[in-house]
């Protein structure tokens, strides 16, 4: 017995083709990329001329692993637990005789065999657990059972659902070549489940027992099928067959051959067995998106490297193995298909006929790539008129691998540089981990590096670290980046690491001033011990995050000067015995004046006001509007029983205003210092009281911060703010100005800003310009009660730094003025992209209640608004306005002026003024306008204009004795003036802007070449000895 085995190992090895690893493009002849060739066994040498189908058992008692191979005239078992020196056990034969078309499919230790060939006798079943006691190979086998139901001969393939144990018989002679679903519970005889014949011939198919990602069908057994009748692949509820959950066709269909899932169930990988030679082009594999079943869509076309047909195709782990016929086995990645754009890439290839790459049926059939070794079974047959060059292949990728790698964490520390931001790459964080091939891919939270900023620092991110290797095998571990500042120091003279930037630690370890040694922008700041950080007038230091400073050491801003941190939880850590000395500098003030203060300390008392005569706070539950004689009409700030305040005592809140009054009966400035507690950093919030209505609720706020803040980002953040209102100090305090006291304010002293632009003062100064300084107190009204919230990115390193660019909106201030008593009010008028022509909190705002004002109305004459903020400039408007006095005298004078314009529009139009009550306009681009008025309120006397045309300039029998011709024209236009010399000539688009000027040369004629000018509609003013007219002209 023994003699006789070793003589049949001894004649197989004649047969066989020893290890021949892919060496300089080939192996053992056969062209190749990285695929060692095993083995080989012919078909000869198994008394055949073909081998077709094929697919692979590993016995679970023993480990081994076996190939089971169709053959023309039966079925082989081969031992291949030694690849290099496979045993050929022996031979099932078919029933039939010669059969080109054979499948097999494995399930609970039985092979089931199928034939497409006539005379095919059914299914066979063969039980596997033969093979172990195989002494004397090769054997001639027989069968343990056949399925011949229902007179069923030839079946073309078949597929197990190892899950539920059903076997599914595709392309059979019975129902239509539909499939025909059995239950294996007894191997042996399976015994029919159903019938599946609405769809037609079924080519191949897979099922399974669902659990991709579309949770609708998770837990049903699902079939996609290549139904190639109708070349359509169908999803199908195998226990619900009659509807159809999705379909899928594509674009050059010939025949539907067969298809794979992805491991994770989101792509169907699918070949067309007969497109390439239809069709002309290379290897075409179909990738279908099944994210949901039910409405799949294509997701991505692979074109091979040769034009050679495709037959079956399986996936296992990140790679696609495909029998590629004439040009043999190519494997595909398929980590590229969740990419954007997807992608699939061949990286290893083995030809077994070296001799064609082009579209055909012969060559290689199958790969059978799910043996836990790494081998691979590839089978096949070669040219039509040869019984030689086929067989079985046992091909392996040298570099399989089939060990998970191993995630090792560690606490990666990333230091940020001056700059502002560190790359951390995956690869860094989990340079320990380790593989037994190598790691290729490493990810943080998915993606391959991550960039840190400023933002990061204090706060370990924790990721998720992810190694791969290269056949997909991953492990993942919770890793840790601690986020640090670079740490630059300045020793005196110089910083030890670079001059620090938004990604350092600027330490100071010796006095440093920042007039002399430069402003400083940070991460995080540090003065040490014995140390002072002076921050001078008009400097700054802008810190995202915190401020230390250290036991001894100090830091010292001067008045204007700017300290500002910008991220939301910045502190300011003071240290026992550290100083922090705020300055601030008044005004010059006069006897009695008041000045609204606040406090950038969050602990300071009245004491920082050194001394004044008094300090109060307000109380605005306590506020009555102001109702004597003469009234106040409109926006006010006086008490009617003056009791709205109270001396203040105890700390100085946050965020709120004082009313500071340094001196009772002398005149001067003042210089205050806030040094107790730490400064104001994050969100300081006050709670605004609201009365009856918003007229009932002045609130007095001050800026919280050692920093100027925006205005603009103040009233945008909070919505019970529409505006703020400034004491501009302009007038002593007099029993002669309105009011309920013996020493009154003066309204007139009262500046505004809001959301559109700002207003001075009716008794002078400057603009406001949307920038409050440090401890500057205002007032404003509120819309309802609640918060009033200041944070960290309103505060400014300077006065404009981060002011709405001046370009982006248009701006006009109007101004009236009466001379007697120097008394007068302006009105703005804004036209910006945020606010509409109706009433919008934070662009429009009520009059104040001065004694003369100015103001305009809404379209409809409505309200009084001392700013008004509308839609984006239009030439073509017309603005209502107002104007009201308590002066009391008759027929007093008063002058209407424009003041400033600004902005890309409205700076190049003219601005006229119509008097509504003497219908006088006024051109105001030149000049002002004069009118008399009694006490009293005059809603809508004026309408502001752009337009020369809409205002109507022109004298009636001045205007009949001027013509302009030809009319429309495309290069000339005439004037003629049949009564006055013609001066000049000017003429402007819609946008009532000047587009051409010129001097007549004619006394009484002039003309003017406009063939230069634009399609569209103009005004041409002639400006005559006797008068002015425009008209309209249209250029063609």
């Amino acid at each position: 017995m023994t003699k006789l085995y070793t003589l049949t190992l001894l004649l197989l090895s004649s047969i066989l083709i020893a290890q021949s690893p892919c060496s300089g493009g080939t192996a053992a002849g056969y062209p190749c990329d990285g695929i060692t060739l095993q083995s080989k066994i012919t078909v000869a040498s198994m008394g055949a001329i073909e081998a077709q189908d094929s697919w692979g058992w590993t016995d679970s008692t023993t480990g081994k692993e076996y190939a089971i191979v169709g053959l023309n005239n039966g079925t082989a078992f081969i031992d291949i637990s030694n690849p290099t020196s496979p045993i050929y056990l022996g031979k099932l034969p078919n029933h039939g005789g010669a059969g080109y078309y054979s499948d097999v499919k494995i399930y609970n230790n039985h092979a089931y065999i199928v034939s497409d060939d006539a005379g095919a006798p059914g299914m066979q079943i063969f039980d596997l657990t033969k093979l172990r006691n195989v002494n004397n190979p090769p054997l001639t086998f027989t069968q343990d059972g056949l399925y011949s139901a229902d007179s069923l001969r030839t079946v073309h393939n078949i597929f197990i659902n190892e899950a539920s144990g059903r076997l599914y018989l595709l392309g059979s002679n019975r129902n239509g070549g539909g499939p025909r679903v059995l239950d294996l519970s007894n191997p042996t005889n399976p015994t029919l489940v159903r019938n599946i014949s609405t769809y037609g011939y079924c080519h191949d198919a897979q099922v399974l027992t669902y659990n991709g990602p579309d949770p609708d069908h998770q837990g049903k057994e699902i079939m996609i099928g290549s139904f190639s009748g109708s070349n359509d692949v169908i999803i199908i509820d195998v226990d619900n067959p009659g509807t159809i959950i999705g379909q899928i066709t594509y674009t050059d269909q010939e025949y539907t051959h067969q298809g794979w899932f992805t491991e994770d169930k989101r792509f169907f990988i699918v070949g067309d067995e007969l497109d390439e030679g239809a069709s002309g082009f290379n290897t075409r594999t179909l990738v279908f998106d099944l994210n949901d079943l039910d409405n799949p869509s294509l997701h991505y076309t692979h074109n091979g490297n040769t034009p050679s047909t495709d037959h079956n195709g399986y996936v296992r782990g990140n790679r696609y193995y495909l029998a590629n016929y004439r040009a043999g086995m190519r494997v595909l990645k398929v980590d590229g298909l969740y990419d954007s754009p997807p992608s699939m890439t061949e990286v290893n290839y083995f030809d077994t006929l070296p001799n064609s790459n082009s579209a055909g049926t012969n060559g290689l059939w199958n790969v059978y790539p799910y043996f836990e070794s790494g081998n691979l079974l590839a089978t096949g047959f070669g040219e039509i008129s040869s019984n030689t060059d086929g067989g079985v292949y046992i091909l392996k990728d040298p570099n399989y691998d089939n060990q998970a790698p191993v995630a090792v964490t560690q606490n990666y520390i990333a230091t940020l540089a001056n700059s502002g931001s560190v790359t951390v790459t995956a690869a860094q964080v989990g340079s320990l981990s380790t593989d037994n091939k190598g790691i290729i891919s490493y990810k943080i939270d998915g993606v391959n590096s991550m960039t840190f900023t400023c933002d990061d620092v204090d706060t370990p991110k924790s990721v998720l670290l992810t190694v791969k290797d290269d056949y997909g095998f991953e492990d993942s571990i919770m890793a840790t980046i601690t986020v640090i500042p670079n740490e630059t120091k300045w020793t005196g003279s110089s910083w030890d690491d670079g001059t620090p930037g938004i990604g350092s630690l600027a330490r100071i370890t010796s006095n440093y001033n920042t007039s002399d040694d430069g402003n400083i922008d940070a991460c995080t700041c540090q003065v040490d011990a014995n140390n002072a950080l002076q921050v001078d007038a008009g400097n700054y230091i802008k810190v995202q995050k915190d401020i230390t400073v250290k036991t001894d050491g100090s830091l010292i801003v001067a008045h204007t000067a700017n300290v500002v941190q910008t991220d939301a939880d910045a502190e300011v850590i003071r240290e026992a015995g550290a100083i922090i000395d705020v300055a601030l500098t008044t005004p010059a003030l006069i006897a009695r004046d008041i000045m609204v203060l606040g406090s950038p300390m969050d602990t300071e008392t009245k004491v920082a006001f050194d001394n004044a005569h008094g300090v109060f706070k307000h109380n605005t539950e306590d506020f009555d509007p102001y109702i004597g004689t003469p009234p106040v009409n409109g926006v006010n700030f006086l008490d009617n029983d003056f009791n709205d305040f109270e001396v203040q005592t105890g700390i100085l809140n946050p965020a709120e205003g004082y009313y500071v009054r340094p001196s009772y009966v002398n005149d001067g400035t003042y210089n205050y210092n806030y040094t107790v507690g730490t400064l104001n950093s994050g969100n300081i919030s006050y709670n605004a009281y609201f009365g009856d209505d918003k007229q009932d609720s002045p609130n007095i706020l001050a800026n919280p911060y050692a920093s100027a803040i925006n205005a603009s980002l103040f009233i945008d953040n909070n919505p019970i703010v529409s505006e703020v209102y400034f004491w501009e100090h302009n007038t002593t305090p007099s029993g002669s100005i309105p009011g309920p006291d013996t020493a009154n304010f003066n309204m007139q002293d009262v500046s505004i800003y809001n959301g559109t632009m700002g207003t001075p003062a009716s008794s002078g100064g400057t603009t406001p310009n949307g920038v409050i300084a440090t401890g500057q107190g205002f007032g404003i009204k509120a819309n309802s009660g609640g918060l009033v919230t200041f944070t960290n990115d309103m505060r400014l390193t300077s006065g404009n730094t981060t002011l709405r660019a001046p370009d982006s909106r248009d701006l006009l201030w109007l101004k009236v003025q009466e001379e007697i008593y120097n008394l007068g009010s302006t009105a703005g008028l804004g036209f910006l992209s945020q606010a509409t022509d109706g009433i919008d909190a934070r662009y429009d705002s009520d009059k104040l209640g001065t004694i003369v004002s100015l103001y305009s109305h809404l379209q409809d004459g409505s309200e009084k608004l001392s700013i008004q903020g509308m839609s984006n400039f239009d030439p073509m408007s017309e603005i209502p306005f107002g104007f009201s006095t308590l002066v009391d005298q008759d027929n007093h004078e008063y002058t209407i002026s424009l003041s400033a314009v600004e902005g890309p529009n409205i700076s190049t139009a003219t601005v006229f003024l119509r008097d509504n009550l003497t219908q006088i306009t006024t051109n105001l681009s030149e000049g002002n306008y004069r009118f008399n008025a009694a006490t009293g309120d005059y809603d809508n006397r004026f309408t502001l204009i752009f337009s020369p045309f809409i205002a109507g300039l022109n004298d009636a029998a001045l205007e009949n004795s001027i013509i302009v011709h030809p009319n429309p024209t495309s290069d000339i236009i005439i004037a003629d003036s049949f009564n006055s010399e013609i001066l000049n000539t000017e003429i402007y688009d819609v946008r009532g802007r000047r587009i051409v000027k010129t001097i007549a040369t004619e006394s009484n004629k002039h003309t003017l070449d406009v063939s230069a000018l634009e399609t569209g509609v103009y005004y041409i003013t002639i400006n005559t000895k006797d008068g002015s007219v425009t008209k309209k002209i249209i250029k063609m």
